[in-house]
């Protein structure tokens, strides 16, 4: 990947918070996109380039359809793969991994293993020399805990305002999540369910039903629509970020 904004080194994927000023370039950059949406103006500044999604041959393809409506309003040509990773360890000299992402590079501008195990999308990475993601739509990755920030600090929200974080802060995603609002100078309480932190808090971001979290403000449930808006125009920032200047 070419964009630390959107996505950190591999060595923590998730884990190491983003510099402020990049969050913040992050939301400047969605916001754009999603006012050339709503104006019509967007355009297709990824007219001419190239996306293989790779699923799981059992998948509906329901996961990523947000990826693929992000990339195709941008005007992208985006390509279904049905992959199976190997269960076994590749015998030496076949490595079909590899290969693939060989073959990958060679025909698209970037692809999304978001679906593939860890070590199979790591492969596909090191051989592939494109952007590589891992599960762009997926709620995990840090473009959703981005877009839901946004969302957050869109609404009405005043410099410092406080975010109740009702669940596990160890996992992966809430690790980024709690370190990435912190950067973009919201201040974050954990709370457990039975704890009364929310009373004078502006925000509440309820993860403990994982992988949906809620968010809430002033005991009144976020606009989900504004949400998924956001959440489009953050994977469409990281799609133009990383294949939309060459």
């Amino acid at each position: 990947m070419n964009s630390a904004i959107f996505d950190p080194p591999d060595g923590a994927p998730l884990h190491a918070p983003l510099p402020g000023g990049s969050i913040l370039q992050a939301f400047s950059a969605a916001e754009r996109l999603r006012a050339g949406a709503r104006a019509g103006t967007l355009g297709q500044p990824l007219r001419g380039k190239n996306l293989a999604l790779l699923l799981r041959p059992d998948s509906s393809g329901a996961e990523i359809a947000a990826l693929r409506r992000a990339a195709q309003d941008m005007g992208a040509r985006v390509a279904e793969l049905r992959f199976a990773a190997p269960e076994e360890p590749a015998v030496p000299g076949r490595d079909d991994i590899r290969t693939l992402g060989r073959v990958l590079g060679r025909m698209y501008d970037a692809v999304d293993c978001g679906q593939l195990p860890p070590d199979a999308a790591r492969a596909v990475e090191q051989d592939a020399a494109i952007p590589v993601y891992r599960g762009l739509s997926l709620d995990d990755h840090p473009a959703r805990a981005l877009a839901d920030l946004m969302t957050l600090r869109e609404h009405r929200s005043p410099l410092g305002a406080s975010i109740v974080f009702l669940g596990d802060p160890t996992t992966a995603r809430g690790r980024y999540f709690v370190a990435a609002a912190r950067e973009a100078q919201f201040e974050v309480r954990i709370a457990d369910r039975g704890q009364s932190a929310r009373d004078e808090a502006a925000f509440l971001v309820d993860a403990m039903r994982s992988p949906r979290w809620s968010l809430m403000a002033s005991a009144c449930a976020i606009d989900e629509a504004r949400r998924a808006e956001n959440h489009r125009s953050v994977m469409q920032a990281v799609l133009l970020d990383t294949i939309g200047k060459g």
